[in-house]
């Protein structure tokens, strides 16, 4: 935690200019930055710069407040230009600000700021705070957060400050908000900010204590082979393609991203259709669904169509029963990904060159033997054609085959064996 009442703590920070240790003297929270404001005792030069809070705790910024120049020693064009930006274009404008009480709040309280301009980023903060519930009995939790998340907040928060401020303009510079939260802040003795790790550690949190959804029963990965329940998860601004972008040209390349978008959702869509009709050879009772934003294209009457056109909370807490009854799910790399992959029994995800950077930052993976998660997440190319990807989602569906051979229960020596249990299951067939 940083402390940010009664008096500033920030670690060490020089002068972009001449090399002085930077003094601290107030925070400001102005959205999703969480600043300190700071002055260089030795040429006077003040600046603004990042507490070390999500991705400000791996690449910290400086900006001049005069000039509104910024200082990036970590080469984050992206997130220092959002500060840079969002200065320049600062805004007094009042928000939509809303206030839940859930329990009397101790003197020692913990912000947690979840605001973000990505879904992601915004539902990853927010993981974090089960850590303060459970091991800072001593604190009360406030988390301050956008309003498409209220519907997750885990109980044991003491309240929840919910700001009506859209992705879109998640990175903005808000001087009303700012004086807000610092006006809230003013009654409490102690005040700390969460550092609101960009990927807590799964054994962190339970995702169940935010969606109120029990995940798949790992126990019955392996069972029901003759009607698997399969979920795709769906979007149409990042899209399942099956030309390899690391041998395309570049004029290729260019191509297809100036192509007609609905030529890509219906290629897309053909796609998903002939990976479940594979699937659907092997096995006819196939529960296949497709869950996710955007409804421009047809689907067939086989096939469970939950896409919607906008998002609401219980449509979301809907998707998250879907994908908890789901063995596997599949789709392309993003944040569409997370609570997909907390809740279902196997993932499949479909990445491109350009994200393998980001590996496998959008699964929120569930612990259990190393081998077992090698077996139940699965990464291919995002070119990967519909018949290989049925190929390996069928192979992963007889995990059965793989759990007596490698899992952790059947790779123990015992005193004693009843060898009936590591008979692999019959399935008929020529002898």
């Amino acid at each position: 935690m940083i402390r940010l009442k009664p008096v500033l703590e920030t670690p060490p920070r020089e002068c972009p200019n001449c090399r002085a240790t930077l003094s601290a003297s107030d925070f400001l929270i102005t959205g999703m930055r969480n600043l300190a404001d700071f002055y260089c005792p030795q040429c006077e030069s003040e600046f603004y710069g990042d507490l070390p809070a999500g991705q400000a705790l791996y690449t910290p910024i400086l900006l001049d407040k005069k000039s509104g120049a910024v200082y990036d020693d970590y080469n984050v064009g992206w997130f220092s230009g959002w500060l840079a930006d969002s200065y320049a274009k600062r805004t007094k404008e009042p928000l939509g600000f809303g206030v839940r009480k859930f329990s009397k709040v101790k003197n020692k309280v913990v912000l947690l700021n979840c605001l973000d301009t990505l879904y992601g980023h915004s539902l990853l903060k927010l993981l974090n705070a089960q850590h303060y519930i459970d091991r800072q009995p001593d604190a009360s939790l406030i988390v301050l957060l956008p309003q498409f998340l209220e519907w997750m907040l885990p109980n044991g928060v003491a309240e929840a400050w919910i700001v009506d401020l859209p992705l879109r303009r998640g990175t903005e510079w808000n001087d009303w908000l700012a004086g807000e939260i610092g006006e809230r802040l003013e009654p409490f003795r102690e005040v700390y900010l969460s550092v609101a790790f960009s990927h807590p550690h799964i054994e962190d949190f339970n995702i169940e204590r935010f969606t109120r959804v029990a995940p798949f029963p790992l126990e019955n990965f392996g069972m029901r082979e003759k009607n698997p329940v399969i979920t795709f998860i769906w979007r149409e601004d990042r899209l399942w393609e099956t030309v390899n972008s690391a041998t395309s040209t570049r004029f290729e390349k260019i191509k297809r991203r100036l192509s007609i978008p609905q030529k890509h959702r219906e290629e897309q869509t053909r796609k998903v259709i002939k990976f479940a009709e594979c699937l659907r050879g092997e096995f006819p009772m196939l529960d296949f669904a497709v869950v996710g934003l955007g409804k421009s294209v047809e689907l067939p009457g086989w096939i469970s169509d939950l896409r919607l056109a906008k998002m609401n909370d219980e449509a979301e807490r809907r998707w998250c029963e879907r994908y908890a009854e789901s063995h596997l799910v599949i789709g392309v790399h993003g944040s569409n990904m997370l609570l997909p992959s907390a809740h279902a029994g196997g993932v499949i995800e479909l990445i491109g060159e350009e994200r393998q950077g980001n590996f496998p930052q959008d699964i929120l993976f569930r612990r259990s033997d190393a081998r077992e998660m090698f077996f139940r997440y699965r990464f291919v190319p995002h070119a990967t054609a519909p018949e290989d990807l049925a190929c390996l989602a069928l192979i992963m569906l007889h995990y059965e085959d793989f759990r007596r051979l490698m899992g952790p229960e059947f790779c123990r020596h015992q005193e004693e064996y009843d060898f009936e249990d590591w008979l692999l299951p019959e399935r008929g067939g020529l002898k």
